[in-house]
C-alpha cells in the first residue's frame, strides 16, 4: 500500500513535430556571342566641366556612373584639364548600361607641391575584395624628397594607396604600393620601376582582404597595355575597404615647393563584386559562356528538404565565373521536375546569389525543383544547375492517438514528488514524416502550469 502523496497525472501531454514538403529550384546562364563590356561597380569619365574649372560635387557627380558613389573635395584644389587625355581600351558595363569610354577630352589635375590635396568618391558599402584602375599620369621634373601617395583606399582599420616615389637606388622615380597591418603600421611594397614623367599608365591597385595582401600593377596604353614590370604586393590586414576612394595629393607628407608640375588622371574604374584583377577592359568578344554554379540549395541557407509554405520558395546557389566579361547576373526557373520549368519559366535576375520567389500557389505533397544559370557581360549564358527540390508540406501530422501516464500501462497514480512519465502512441505524416515531438504537464487537462511545451526527439 502506498503511504506518499497522491499525484494524479492530469495532463502529461505530447505535440508532434513534422519535417516539410519537397521544392527544387533551377539557376541558368544565356548563349549567344555578342560584344563584351568589362562589368564595374563605378566608372568616373571626367567628362564634365571646362578646362580650368576648379573640380566640384557638382561636376564630378555629373561625370560618376554606378556604385551608389558620390564625389566631393576633401581638401585643397583640383581641376578639369585636357591634358593627357585617353580612351578605354574596351566597354565597360554597370547594370545594364555599356560605357565605351571613348571619345573623351577632360582628365582631372592636381599640383605637385601641395600635400592634402584630394578628392573623395564614396563606397556604397563593405568590400573584402577591390581592384581600382585609371589612368595615371605623372609630370615631376624634379626628384620629390618625399612620397606622393596619388591614389588611396581607404578600409575598415586599413588602407591601400599607390606612391610616387623619387629614389637614386632605384634609379630614380618608382611607384609602390603601400598598405595597413595592425594599429596602421604601414607595409611598402617593392617598386615598380623606371616611371618616366609625361607618360600615361594604366594603373591597377588590388585589396584582397581575405589573404591580407594589396597588389599594384602598371599597364603601358602605348605598347597594347603591356604589363611594366612585375606585378608586386605587400601585407594588408585582412578587413574591408569602405570608406572611399581618394585621388590627388592625399597625403600628409609636406609640401614640396620644387615640385611645379601636375599630376592628371583619367577614367576611373573600381570593381567590387568580382573585383578582378588585373582590371583591364577588353577590346574583343567573349564567345564562352560562363561556368555553372556550383551547387543550387533549396532555402535560404543549408539545403532543406521541406517547406511549410504553399506561397514562396527560395534557393541560393555558388557564385558562377567568367574570366572574359565577368557575372553580370543570373536567371532562374521553377518547376515540378528537375529542371523542369512548370511553376515559373525562366527569369532573369542580378548579379545575386539567393532569391525568393513569392505570389506562387503550391500544391501540398509537391516536390519542387530550383534551376539556376549564369550570364556573363557579354550575354552569353552557362549550363543550368538544379537543386534537390523541396516538398510541400502545410498539414500537420496526427495526433498521438493515446498518451499514457508512467512507462507502460495507464496509472493514475504516482509515488514521486519529484519525477512524472509518460508514453504515447505514435503520431504520422505522409507528406515529411515526424522529426519530434513536444511535451507539456499541467495540472488540468491540456494545462501548461506545470511544465510549459518542450521539445523532444522522435
Amino acid at each position: 500500500m502506498k503511504t506518499s502523496p497522491r499525484v494524479s497525472l492530469l495532463s502529461m501531454m505530447t505535440r508532434w513535430f513534422t519535417t516539410l514538403g519537397v521544392v527544387s529550384l533551377v539557376v541558368l546562364a544565356l548563349d549567344s556571342a555578342v560584344f563584351a563590356a568589362t562589368p564595374v561597380d563605378i566608372f568616373q569619365d571626367m567628362e564634365s566641366g571646362n578646362a580650368g574649372d576648379v573640380l566640384t560635387p557638382t561636376i564630378m557627380n555629373a561625370s560618376s556612373h554606378g556604385g551608389g558613389s558620390s564625389w566631393s573635395v576633401s581638401s585643397g584644389t583640383l581641376w578639369v584639364a585636357t591634358n593627357y587625355a585617353r580612351n578605354l581600351p574596351g566597354p565597360v558595363i554597370i547594370g545594364s548600361t555599356t560605357y565605351n569610354g571613348t571619345g573623351g577630352t577632360r582628365t582631372w589635375a592636381c599640383n605637385d607641391n601641395y600635400a592634402n590635396n584630394y578628392v573623395t568618391g564614396t563606397l556604397a558599402g563593405e568590400y573584402s575584395k577591390l581592384t581600382i584602375a585609371c589612368f595615371y599620369t605623372p609630370t615631376t621634373t624634379v626628384p620629390a624628397y618625399n612620397s606622393f601617395d596619388h591614389i588611396v583606399v581607404l578600409g575598415n582599420g586599413t588602407f591601400m594607396c599607390m606612391s610616387l616615389v623619387y629614389a637614386s637606388q632605384y634609379g630614380g622615380q618608382y611607384i609602390e604600393v603601400e598598405s595597413a597591418i595592425e594599429n596602421y603600421q604601414s607595409t611598402d611594397s617593392p617598386p615598380i620601376r623606371n616611371i618616366v614623367s609625361g607618360h600615361t599608365y594604366w594603373i591597377n591597385m588590388h585589396y584582397d582582404g581575405p589573404a591580407g595582401r594589396s597588389y599594384l600593377a602598371a599597364f603601358d596604353p602605348d605598347n597594347g597595355f603591356a604589363q611594366v614590370g612585375s606585378t608586386v604586393s605587400t601585407s594588408s590586414l585582412q578587413s574591408t575597404m569602405d570608406r572611399g576612394v581618394r585621388i590627388g595629393r592625399a597625403d600628409a607628407h609636406g609640401n614640396n615647393t620644387d615640385a611645379t608640375t601636375k599630376t592628371y588622371f583619367d577614367n576611373i574604374i573600381v570593381d567590387y563584386t568580382n573585383a578582378a584583377f588585373p582590371l583591364i577592359p577588353s577590346s574583343g568578344t567573349d564567345t564562352t559562356p560562363p561556368s555553372v554554379p556550383g551547387t543550387v540549395r533549396d532555402g535560404t541557407g543549408t539545403d532543406i528538404a521541406y517547406t511549410s509554405s504553399n506561397t514562396q520558395l527560395s534557393a541560393n546557389w555558388d557564385a558562377s565565373s567568367d574570366a572574359e566579361s565577368g557575372i553580370s547576373g543570373y536567371q532562374y526557373a521553377i518547376g515540378t521536375t528537375a529542371g523542369g520549368t512548370q511553376t515559373v519559366n525562366w527569369t532573369s535576375l542580378g548579379n545575386v546569389t539567393t532569391y525568393t520567389k513569392t505570389s506562387l500557389s503550391l500544391t501540398n505533397g509537391q516536390t519542387y525543383y530550383f534551376s539556376v544559370k549564369a550570364v556573363n557581360g557579354a550575354g552569353l549564358t552557362g549550363n543550368a544547375k538544379n537543386s534537390n527540390g523541396q516538398e510541400v508540406d502545410t498539414t500537420a501530422p496526427s495526433a498521438p492517438a493515446t498518451v499514457r501516464d508512467g512507462t507502460g500501462t495507464d496509472i493514475s497514480t504516482t509515488s514521486s514528488t519529484t519525477q512524472l512519465s509518460a508514453n504515447w502512441d505514435a503520431s504520422a505524416d505522409s507528406e515529411s514524416g515526424i522529426s519530434g515531438y513536444q511535451y507539456a504537464i499541467g495540472t488540468t487537462a491540456g494545462g501548461t502550469q506545470t511544465v510549459n511545451w518542450t521539445s523532444l526527439g522522435n
